[in-house]
Formats: C-alpha cells, sequence, structure tokens
C-alpha cells in the first residue's frame, strides 16, 4: 500500500505544479507522464531536438528541412506563450479590428452587368466596349422587349394561334408608367420611323401620331397587324370647308388614298414630299390588301384578298419568306426572325412551325434621355439617365405582367423576356441570400460544438472553444468581406454566393486542426505556461503552410484577366489572409483561456461549474487503472504495432491483465487500429491505386466530353417565365444583333470603296440572316448613295427640259432636282463653301462613289432630308451630322459641313445561334474578316452579344491552363522552401493535380459546361487540395521510421482534422443546394460536392498509397536500432557542482566502491520510481538500449525487482552488462549503468513504517540519481524507500 501511495502522489503533485504556475489552486489528478512524440514525431513535435539528434550523431536526415522548420516553430511558440500571458488584450484588440473592418460592407460594390464580368479586361473587346462607351455614352442603343409563344401540342400554324398571339402583345403593349404624375406609354419609349420636316408643321402633326413604333411580329403578315400599331384614339384629318374632318387609325388607313385625297383638298399645299417620302419608304395601301385572320371580322377591310371567304389564309404560305409592316420597304421582317422552328414542304412553303416571335423595339437609356431632354414633356422631372432607365425598367416589368396572366395556357404558353429583365436577374442572382448563410454557420457552430463534446470527459471537452472558434471564423469572414470592399473589390455573384461558405470551410479546417492538437497534448506533461506555445509548435507550420499556399496559388489565378475571376481571386486571398490572422493569434487566445478552464478541472461549456463527485470517481478509476499500465512506443519492428500518443488519457490493456478505462472509439483509434493497417495492405493498395487510375481514366473520358459555354438558362431560375423564353429562343430562333463598327481616324471619303468590301465579305458568314436574294440588306453607305442617285436623276431631269440651270432654279423644279442642285455647288471648304461652275464637271456619285469633295455637306442633307432611311439604317453616326432642311424658297446655297465620322456601325442579323460551338465558330468567321480590313487600314471591330459574352471561350482554356499552372507551381515552391523537399512537394503537386484533373472530368459526366464559372472552382480545387494533403504530408515527413510506419504515424495524427476539416467545408456549402437558382445548385453546390469527395479520396486513400510507395525520407532518420523511434536526447554534461565521497559496497544493496560526479542538466528528469524487493522483476532490456523496453510514457530499467520510470523527453541512457566482479551479489549476473542528465529537483518520499531509515534512503537517492554513475550499486535502494523526481523551473535540487 505504501508503494502504491507514492506512485498515485508523485503524478498527482506532478499537475498541481502547473495549475499552480497557471494561477490555480492545485489538485491531485492522474495523467500520463510525458510527450511521446519526441520519440516517433520528433521534427514534427519539435525540430529543434530533431536538429541535436544529428548534432550528436544520432541521426541523419534533412538538416535545411530541419533548421527551416525548427526556426518557425520556435517563432510559434514563442508566439503562443505571450499570447497565453496576454490572452485577454489579444483577444479584446483582436475582436476590435475585425469589427471595425466589418464597417466596409458598408462600401461593397456589386457589378451585375454581365459584360463587365466576363469580357477579358485588358484585352479587345474590353477595349472596344470602352471605345462604345466613350463615343456613345453608357447605356447607348435599343432595348429589345421580346415576346415567344408556343405550343402545348397546339397546332400554331392556325388562325386561332396567331389572334391569341394580338391579344396577348396588345393589351401588354398598352401599359403604362406614372412618374410624378406623368403617363409614360408604348409610343414615348419605342422607336418609330422618321419623318420629313417641311413648313407643313400640321401634317407633320398628323403623321408624328399616326406613325407607329416598330414591332417586329408575324402578325404583319396579316390585315390584323394593324390592331396593334393604333393609334387607339382615332387621329383627325381635317378635310376643308363644311366636310369636317376624317378619323383615320392603321386598320382602316390607306396612306397612298389619305395624301391623294388632301392633295386634292388643299392644291396649294405641296404635299408632293410627303408623297415621295412614302413612296421611297415603300408606304402605299398599308394593311389593306394583306388577307385577314378572321375574314368575319366586321373591320376587314374590302380590299383583302379573303374578304368574302369564310376560311382562313394559308398561313405557312403567308408567313413563308417572313412579313412587312407599313414601310415595305425599310420594315422587312426576315422569316427566321418571327418564325422558328419551321418545317417546309418541297415547294419551300411553312407547314410546321414551333415558336412565334415578336419583338417591341424601345429605346435605350441614354436614347431616351436625349430624345426627352428639353421638351415640355420632361421639364418637372429630375431628368437624367437613372430616370429614363428607371421609367423603362417599370415598363418592361408591367410588360411581363400582363404576359404572365392567364391567357389560354390550356393551349398555348406566352413568355416575355427583356435585357433589362436579364439584368434585374443577375443582380437578384448576386446578392446573397441571408437566410442560408445564417442556417449555414448555424449548421457549422453545431457541427463544431456536437463533434468536440466529450461526454464522458467532461472537463477535456472542447465544444466551448469549438463553437467560439467557428464564432470567431464568421466574424473574419464578415472583416475579410468588408476589407474587400474598402479596398475597392468588385463584389459578384461568385463573390455573394460562394465567398462566405468557402471561407468558413477553410477557416475552420485550421480551427479543427489547432483544437485536436490542444486536446492530445493536454494528457501529456507539458507545463500550462506552454500549452498554447505547443500547439503552435506542432501545428502552427501546417497552417502557415497551408495559409501561403492557398494565397499564393489565389494570387497566381488572378492572371486570368477575365474581371468576375480575378475578383474572386482577390477576395479569397483576401479572406484568407484575414483568416490566418485569427486563427494565429485570436484562436491561441481562446485556447489560453480554455488551458485555464483545464486546469483548474471546470467542465466544458459550463466553465462556473467544477468537477463534480462522478469526476472525482472517475479520478480514482483512472488511477487505479494506471497502476498497472505500461505506455507503448512505435519500438517494435511492426509498423502495425499500437501507439498512445494521440489519445493517453484512454487506458490501455495493461501487462498485468487489467482493462482499459475507455473504450471509445474516435476517429484517432480508427485510424491507427482499423483505417492504417487496412491501407497499407498490398491488396488494399493495389485496389486504391486501381481505383485512381479508373477515375483519371473517367475524367480523361469527361474531359473529352466537356463543352464550353455558359447558356442563359442555366444562369436563370428553372421554369420561370424569362428561363421559359430563353429555353425557347434557343431551340427556336438563336437570334442575336450584331454590328460592324467602323472607327475615326480613316478617310470616309476616299475609301468608300474599302467599306463597300467590308459590308460585302459578311455575306460569307453563314449564320447571318440574307435578304430574299441571298444578299445582305443595305447598310448607311449604300442608302446614302441611293438617295443621292436618285437626286441626281431628278436634277438631270428638270436641267434636261430647262426648270434648272447654273444660275438657279425655276418655279416648276422639282424639290429632290433643287436638292440636287444645292449639293453640286458644295466646294467641301468652309473658306469658299459655293462654287456654281461646279454644276458643269461635278456629280452627286461619281463611278459608284459619293463625290468625296462634298461627301460630308451631302452627310448633312441626308441625315435631315431623309430621316427615315437613316433611322432605317442604325449607322448612328458619330459626331451626329449637322442638321440641314431644304427649302426651294431658300436661296441660301451653304450646306452646314458635318464632322469627321468617328464612328459608324453596319447592323447585321445572327440566326442559329444555339449551341456554344456555334457561337464561337460565328465569332471567329466575323473577326477573321474583321482583321483582314483593320490589315488593309481599316479600323474596325464587331460588336454584339455574342462577341460580349462568348468570345471568352476563344481563350478560355488556355487562361485555365495558365492559371493551374500558376497556382500549381506556387504550391510546389512553397511546400519545396516549408520543407526543403522537392521530392515531397512534387507528390503532393502530383496528387494536387489528380484532384484539378478528376474534377475536369466530373464537369464532363455531370453535364457541365466550362465557363468562367466552373473555372473558379477548377482554380479554388488547387487551394482545397492543399487542405487535404499538407497536413498529412508536413506529419509523414516529420515522423519517424520506414515509409508504413510514418503512414500510420500520420493517419493517426491527422486524419481526424482531415475529416473534420472536409466535412466543414461540406457543411459550408451545404446550403447552396437550397438556393432557388438551379444555376447555383448545378454549378456550385454539385462542383464542389464532388470536389470534396474527391478530394477525400485523394487525400485519405490515393496520397497515404502513393507516399507507402514513392514517399519522400523522413526529415530525421536514427543511425542506430531499427529506425522506429529516437531515443531521448542526451544534453552535454556541465561543469560539476560538488563531488561525493565514493564508497565500494562488499554485498548486494551496498554501496559501490566509486560514484561519479553529480551535474546539472538542461533539461527535467519527471519521475524516477524505484520498487526494491520486487518478486516480478521484469526482463533484462538490451546492451546500449534507449529509453528503457520500448515505453514510451517511461524509460525503465531493471535489476533484482529494482525499476526506474523516467519520461521520454527526459535525457536517460541505460546499458546491462554482464558482472565481471566476484565479490558481486548474484542477482543474475548483470551490472546496470544509469546515466541521467537532467534539471531536476528530487523529492524522496519514504512510508512512515520505515521513517528510521529516512536519512540513509534519501542519501541514497540523491547519489543514485546523479547525472553518471558507473556501477550497478549506484542505482540500487533499500526495499523500503519509494523515489521521486519532479519537474524544477529553475533546473536546481529542492527536497522535501
Amino acid at each position: 500500500m505504501a508503494k502504491s501511495s507514492s506512485f498515485q502522489k508523485t503524478h498527482s503533485t506532478r499537475l498541481s505544479d502547473q495549475s499552480a504556475v497557471c494561477g490555480k489552486t492545485p489538485e491531485l489528478r492522474s495523467t500520463s507522464v510525458s510527450d511521446p512524440g519526441l520519440l516517433d514525431r520528433t521534427s514534427y513535435t519539435n525540430a529543434s531536438v530533431a536538429l541535436k539528434h544529428m548534432e550528436k550523431g544520432r541521426a541523419s536526415g534533412n538538416h535545411a528541412g530541419l533548421w527551416v522548420r525548427s526556426k518557425i516553430q520556435e517563432e510559434m511558440f514563442q508566439l503562443g506563450n505571450i499570447i497565453q500571458v496576454h490572452a485577454g488584450k489579444v483577444l479584446f484588440t483582436g475582436l476590435l479590428l475585425l469589427s471595425s473592418l466589418t464597417i466596409g460592407l458598408k462600401s461593397v460594390k456589386v457589378e451585375d452587368r454581365i459584360d463587365r464580368l466576363w469580357v477579358v479586361e485588358g484585352g479587345r473587346v474590353a477595349r472596344e466596349m470602352e471605345y462604345m462607351d466613350s463615343t456613345l455614352g453608357e447605356g447607348a442603343g435599343g432595348v429589345n422587349q421580346m415576346l415567344i409563344q408556343t405550343g402545348k401540342g397546339s397546332n400554331l400554324l392556325s388562325a386561332d394561334s396567331l389572334l391569341h398571339h394580338l391579344k396577348i402583345l396588345k393589351r401588354a403593349s398598352r401599359v403604362t408608367v406614372q412618374k410624378d404624375d406623368i403617363t409614360w406609354q408604348l409610343a414615348d419609349l419605342c422607336y418609330k420611323p422618321s419623318i420629313p420636316q417641311t413648313e407643313l408643321q400640321f401634317v407633320e402633326q398628323i403623321l408624328d401620331k399616326l406613325f407607329p413604333c416598330a414591332i417586329i411580329t408575324p402578325l404583319d403578315c396579316f390585315w390584323e397587324g394593324s390592331k396593334l400599331l393604333g393609334p387607339d384614339s382615332p387621329v383627325y384629318v381635317p378635310l376643308g370647308g363644311d366636310e369636317g374632318s376624317m378619323g383615320v387609325s392603321w386598320p382602316t388607313l390607306n396612306p397612298t388614298q389619305l395624301f391623294n385625297k388632301m392633295a386634292d383638298i388643299f392644291p396649294t399645299f405641296r404635299l408632293n414630299q410627303f408623297q415621295r417620302f412614302m413612296k421611297d419608304a415603300g408606304i402605299n395601301s398599308g394593311y389593306q390588301e394583306k388577307p385577314c385572320l378572321n375574314p368575319l371580322d366586321p373591320g376587314c377591310p374590302l380590299s383583302a384578298p379573303n374578304k368574302n371567304k369564310t376560311s382562313a389564309p394559308d398561313i405557312g404560305a403567308e408567313l413563308t419568306g417572313g412579313c412587312s409592316s407599313f414601310a415595305t420597304r425599310y420594315m422587312r421582317w426576315p422569316e427566321e426572325l418571327v418564325v422558328g422552328g419551321a418545317q417546309k414542304n418541297k415547294s419551300g412553303y411553312i407547314r410546321e412551325i414551333g415558336a412565334l416571335q415578336s419583338v417591341v423595339q424601345l429605346m435605350g437609356p441614354r436614347d431616351m434621355l436625349d430624345y426627352w431632354s428639353n421638351t415640355y414633356k420632361v421639364h418637372t422631372l429630375r431628368w437624367n439617365l437613372e430616370t429614363a432607365q428607371e421609367i423603362l425598367q417599370e415598363f418592361q416589368e408591367r410588360f411581363q405582367e400582363e404576359v404572365e396572366k392567364e391567357f389560354e395556357k390550356e393551349k398555348y404558353e406566352f413568355n416575355s423576356y427583356s435585357s433589362l429583365a436579364l439584368k434585374n436577374l443577375m443582380n437578384k442572382f448576386s446578392t446573397g441570400s441571408i437566410t442560408n448563410m445564417v442556417a449555414g454557420y448555424t449548421i457549422m457552430v453545431v457541427y463544431a460544438g456536437v463533434t468536440l463534446y466529450r461526454w464522458g470527459e467532461k472537463v477535456r471537452s472542447h465544444a466551448g472553444l469549438g463553437v467560439c472558434g467557428v464564432l470567431l471564423v464568421s466574424v473574419t469572414v464578415a472583416a475579410g468581406m468588408g476589407l474587400a470592399g474598402l479596398t475597392g473589390l468588385v463584389f459578384n455573384a461568385s463573390s455573394t454566393q460562394i465567398v462566405p461558405f468557402l471561407a468558413l470551410g477553410l477557416g475552420v479546417d485550421s480551427l479543427f486542426l489547432l483544437i485536436h492538437t490542444f486536446s492530445s497534448q493536454t494528457a501529456i506533461n507539458i507545463p500550462c505556461k506552454d500549452q498554447v506555445g505547443e500547439v503552435l509548435r506542432k501545428s502552427g507550420v501546417s497552417v502557415l503552410a497551408t495559409t501561403f499556399c492557398n494565397v499564393a496559388a489565389f494570387l497566381a489565378a488572378t492572371i486570368i484577366p477575365i474581371p468576375a475571376m480575378r475578383s474572386f481571386c482577390f477576395q479569397a486571398a483576401t479572406l484568407i489572409s484575414l483568416n490566418l490572422f485569427s486563427v494565429i493569434i485570436l484562436l491561441p487566445a481562446m485556447i489560453a483561456l480554455d488551458v485555464r478552464r483545464v486546469f483548474a478541472n471546470k467542465y466544458d461549456i459550463l466553465c462556473c461549474v467544477g468537477v463534480a463527485e462522478e469526476e472525482e470517481n472517475n479520478k480514482k478509476n483512472e488511477s487505479k487503472c494506471r497502476k498497472g499500465e505500461v505506455f507503448t512506443s512505435w519500438s517494435g519492428d511492426s509498423p502495425g504495432e499500437k501507439s498512445s500518443s494521440i489519445d493517453l488519457m484512454e487506458c490501455k490493456e495493461a501487462k498485468t491483465g487489467s482493462k482499459s478505462c475507455s473504450k471509445n472509439l474516435t476517429l484517432a483509434r480508427f485510424a491507427r487500429d482499423y483505417y492504417g493497417k487496412l491501407i497499407i495492405q498490398t491488396p488494399i493498395k493495389i485496389i486504391i491505386i486501381i481505383i485512381a487510375l479508373a477515375l483519371l481514366s473517367a475524367s480523361a473520358w469527361g474531359i473529352n466530353k466537356l463543352e464550353d459555354g455558359l447558356n442563359l438558362t442555366d444562369v436563370v431560375p428553372k421554369n420561370t417565365p424569362v428561363w421559359k423564353f430563353l429555353e425557347a429562343e434557343d431551340k427556336y430562333f438563336g437570334f442575336y444583333n450584331m454590328y460592324a463598327i467602323t472607327e475615326g481616324n480613316f478617310e470616309y471619303p476616299e475609301n468608300q470603296q474599302m467599306i463597300y468590301d467590308f459590308h460585302n465579305s459578311f455575306v460569307r458568314v453563314q449564320n447571318i440572316i440574307k435578304d430574299d436574294n441571298g444578299g445582305l440588306p443595305e447598310f448607311w453607305l449604300s442608302l446614302f448613295r441611293s438617295w443621292l442617285i436618285r437626286l441626281q436623276e431628278a436634277y438631270d431631269k428638270d436641267a434636261a427640259v430647262g426648270l434648272i440651270d447654273e444660275e438657279g432654279w425655276k418655279k416648276n423644279a422639282s424639290d429632290d432636282g433643287i436638292l440636287a442642285y444645292k449639293l453640286l455647288v458644295q466646294t467641301g471648304h468652309v473658306d469658299f463653301p459655293v462654287d456654281k461652275s461646279l454644276l458643269r464637271t461635278e456629280r452627286l456619285v461619281i463611278n459608284g462613289m459619293i463625290n468625296p469633295s462634298g461627301f460630308y455637306n451631302y452627310l448633312s442633307a441626308w441625315y435631315s432630308n431623309d430621316a427615315m432611311a437613316y433611322s432605317f439604317s442604325q449607322g448612328s453616326i458619330v459626331p451626329t451630322p449637322k442638321s440641314w432642311f431644304s427649302d426651294r424658297t431658300d436661296y441660301n446655297l451653304k450646306i452646314p459641313k458635318s464632322k469627321p465620322i468617328r464612328y459608324a456601325q453596319i447592323p447585321f442579323l445572327l440566326k442559329n445561334l444555339g449551341t456554344t460551338d456555334t457561337v464561337v465558330e460565328t465569332i471567329l468567321q466575323v473577326r477573321e474578316i474583321c482583321d483582314k480590313f483593320e490589315e488593309n487600314g481599316l479600323p474596325n471591330f464587331p460588336n454584339g452579344i455574342p462577341f460580349t459574352f462568348w468570345e471568352q471561350y476563344i481563350g478560355l482554356r488556355s487562361y485555365i491552363l495558365i492559371a493551374l499552372g500558376a497556382s500549381l507551381l506556387a504550391v510546389f515552391l512553397v511546400v519545396s522552401l516549408v520543407l526543403m523537399s522537392p521530392w515531397a512537394a512534387a507528390l503532393m503537386t502530383f496528387v494536387i493535380g489528380c484532384i484539378v484533373g478528376e474534377l475536369f472530368g466530373a464537369l464532363g459526366i455531370l453535364g457541365i459546361k466550362l465557363s468562367a464559372v466552373p473555372a473558379i472552382i477548377i482554380i479554388l480545387s488547387v487551394g482545397l487540395g492543399v487542405e487535404f494533403t499538407i497536413h498529412f504530408l508536413v506529419a509523414f515527413v516529420g515522423s519517424v521510421g520506414n515509409r508504413e510506419r510514418r503512414t500510420l504515424i500520420a493517419l493517426e495524427q491527422m486524419f481526424a482534422p482531415v475529416i473534420h476539416g472536409a466535412v466543414s467545408t461540406l457543411l459550408g456549402v451545404l446550403m447552396l443546394a437550397f438556393s432557388q437558382f438551379d444555376f447555383i445548385v448545378r454549378y456550385f453546390f454539385l462542383v464542389l460536392l464532388a470536389l470534396v469527395i474527391l478530394g477525400l479520396f485523394n487525400g485519405l486513400a490515393f496520397f497515404p498509397v502513393l507516399l507507402v510507395i514513392l514517399g519522400p525520407p523522413a526529415q530525421i532518420i536514427p543511425t542506430s536500432g531499427d529506425g522506429s523511434s529516437l531515443p531521448p536526447l542526451t544534453p552535454p554534461t556541465p561543469p560539476a557542482r560538488f563531488k561525493a565521497k565514493p564508497v565500494k559496497p562488499t554485498k548486494f544493496g551496498q554501496r559501490s566502491q566509486k560514484v561519479p560526479r553529480r551535474h546539472n542538466s538542461d533539461l527535467s528528469l519527471s519521475t524516477i520510481a524505484e520498487e526494491s524487493h520486487s518478486q516480478h522483476s521484469t526482463n533484462s532490456c538490451s546492451s546500449n538500449s534507449s529509453g528503457g523496453c520500448g515505453d514510451p510514457g517511461s524509460v525503465q530499467s531493471s535489476l533484482n525487482g529494482t525499476s526506474v520510470f523516467l519520461e521520454p523527453h527526459i535525457t536517460v541512457e541505460t546499458s546491462t552488462l554482464p558482472q565481471s566482479s566476484t565479490n558481486s551479489s548474484g542477482s543474475g549476473g548483470q551490472v546496470t549503468k544509469v546515466t541521467a542528465t537532467a534539471k531536476f529537483k528530487l523529492e524522496l518520499h519514504t512510508p512512515a513504517a520505515e521513517s528510521s531509515s529516512r536519512s540513509n534512503s534519501r542519501s541514497r537517492s540523491r547519489r543514485n540519481s546523479s547525472s553518471s554513475s558507473t556501477p550497478a550499486e549506484s542505482l540500487r535502494a533499500s526495499g523500503d524507500t519509494s523515489t521521486a523526481s519532479s519537474l524544477s523551473s529553475d533546473g536546481g535540487f529542492s527536497e522535501r
């Protein structure tokens, strides 16, 4: 009983001293006796110790790697000690700093314009868009409000289908918007054909009210199309005299008859200019001669071809070739634009269709702003670009609401769409869901609390620390996003939907690693004041390496010039860097506070509650269990032997046969006892390699199947009206506008032929819509020329009959002839603008080219006097040509000269662009033409949605490969520098490359197209791949033994943190699975889920097998023994402090003749327990063995039943030699030599029954604890004594 009591008291006193260091009341606790990591994970635990072994010649290895690691560990240790001393101050200051950074969330700017997100930054498209914005202004151009009708098994090629189309479109186009008591309707927002301006203002007013909005619709093939044009209230035309006025609207209007009648009523009015204008535009009978869908309609005109028939016309035949509006020359709608999915018979007539499409052409915000500026309608408004945009947006929203109402949905389906609606949708998509974020973070808090709570050990549980750590990471994420906002980084959909969850997952990974390390070391003999320092010493290298690799990978990926991807990478790097601050500075401060709780024996979470009676009983049971406990180490030959290095509080089965106190299955125990032993078996290794090869093969197949592109149907929520419209648009139409832009710094008058050649070259582009003759529609220069040719013909005709001569024109000369006269006398020089002699030699058009000398004078006249042709051309010439209206009564011949052209555009319509491959092929064809003429001197570029959104795919794969190469190279360099092992870095980089390649293949297998969005996650896979591999690699190279042995040690050490990290990352993105956007589910959640699964397999299966086969050597390799562990370190012997007289014993149990000098030591000798006269002596240890008989918790030496227990970090050397002296006692014929070098204080405990001999036993114990004892008798003690020593902070002796 005396010996047992002394053993228990010795263990209890040690932790009491540590508690006293932390300022707590000492309490008796039973713990293990040392840190076994110095034996089998030497460089991982303390690289400085490994270096000392190398200096003593006991080991070899990677000296450079150990030196770098030791320096980092020493800095981490010192940092941890400082933090532990000032934990409260550090935590308060850090949280205050993070809280202040969250203010930056107010400065966050979210970019929802797709063209600014996916256009290559600094690329040619970006330069072209910048040129357009600087030339035309932001918001220039038109807005298309589109309507598509599809059938649910019903025949769309019927009168009923078209009449329903009319009903929906008419009602939707009649919506109005109220803005500050001002009503805005379609006529105020749409594009209208321009009309000529004359002195007859009342005629202009009539035409302005009559001329409708430009609506592209299949209804224009029929009389019913006139009902869309209105006006809803008839326009009254005066008839003169007593006849009053006549109300007209397009369903009853015949423009030709109306102007002929007005010419008869008002013979003095010169209406011929309007008549000529109508003739040139193709405005004749309007809709009066078109067939009626419903011949029985009372309004169907008598002139309709089927008026007297009871059946509808042949709709397929009418739709074949397209439809024309009221101006047949300028408003001809191609068949491919209004009818989709058409199937024709052998004669070429449509017999079946899949969809009908109508397009309402609205002004863009910039055009609307310019059109209404300085008018009475907006004089009470704050008229600016934002106001115009708000009005347009509200109109489109109301338009869509009308379409979405239930109109005959049992037969047909109608869906509307506009570019502004897509922008609003992207804006909504770019706004992160607060509910999802709160739910995701709550799940993470619960997971941390549940997994870190120990029901059987409420004091050593760390659930509260885990919950606080997750909350800390949450605050860090908010602070990081605020910091990104303050630095001017623009947020987008990727930022708001991925970064918060990604940063949470990556941050919690390091949190679990640090808490796992702290939990493991609370059971071993580490002073309370060094707890935080030791946590950072062991895990700091992994955390730093992980952070550096991730930051380097993301910064390297910013080489991709796509703004959305570059912003994402910068923001991710910012958040990860700030997370390092929290994990290395603030989390250790939390751990320091938890250290005080643990050593004060307070419950987890309920930290104010002390240890209960149940806990005291557990301590007693644990103490009883430890009586027979023998700690084992990695000292056997087989790598499958047990180790207690991770969970030393779990009692193992002792040699006495007593059973363990705890049988809870932890992740560490599972990795040690089951998974680790399984994975190193040859059949399992072969299976894993086969699976890895199969994954790589499947990935190769998936990569080959992977398509480029990101359809808009993938971005918008499924089954919404916008999604249904886009699906039908891609399926049946694939219609887009395209413009060929010509720039300034080019002589347009002198190089007209080149512009014609440029225009004609696009006829080779297959997907450009051609006219009925297979050619291209006219553009601004050809229309300009045609107008001048017509004027020249009129002049020649008038000159031939003498109505015009060099001196001027006569009364009966035509208006066109007079205008031609004025144009012909223009010299093009400001100093002498008019020269009548030019009438004899010059012509407006020479050899098919406009006269260069008067080109810009002619342009001013064409812009003003043929306004409908100019608006139809969509030339958008910049600077805007000067206005000049011809008046036959104006004899001033000067025509203002317009400025040289800096911008002009040629419009085209693209069709059948339903797939990315088709779009990219069209882009390449167009770019080839543009590049060719660029080389010939014509500055030009194409513009349109296909070039804005799809041109990125031309070089996207190259950009991704460059970014991945840069990221992997960054990881390789960081790991090589941290571990000083290119071999290890190469293996890790290879595994990460496998993860990336397998993820590439997974995209193709899952049917996800490659675009900038998956490209971001592919780059992200490098960072997550680091999380799955680097912790394991650091533990592997930091362990001692062969490859299998080090693999098992690394698995035991890192299996739990990696699993927790993977689960935490998965939980971090789990809420993305519940997003209403299918795009987020497919492109983010599924891809990230695949990444986590692939990372787990490669990190915990393939990588360990690879290390078993090809793993790099350990950073330290023992030069003696079997290389499975290192002996405790023996420091240099310091000078002697005093001598004791040697006494030569003559019998067993007496003193030896010679006792060596006593020394001080640099390390501590914690426990020497001596039990004499034992009847169960152990087998003798081998000669010159270190660490006794392979015990990590103690070093034993045995002689005649006497045993000495030393902790592993104490330097103890024992050797057992055959006895050569003849006068030695007969106790097995052996002499044991014990050399112990340590700083220690010696405590001698003698049972009360033997107090009479206390003085002698004390003296013997002090001599037996000396730093060097040669004979065996120096270790022997009397059979009635118990000797112990414990840690002394000052390295001296103390006796109690």
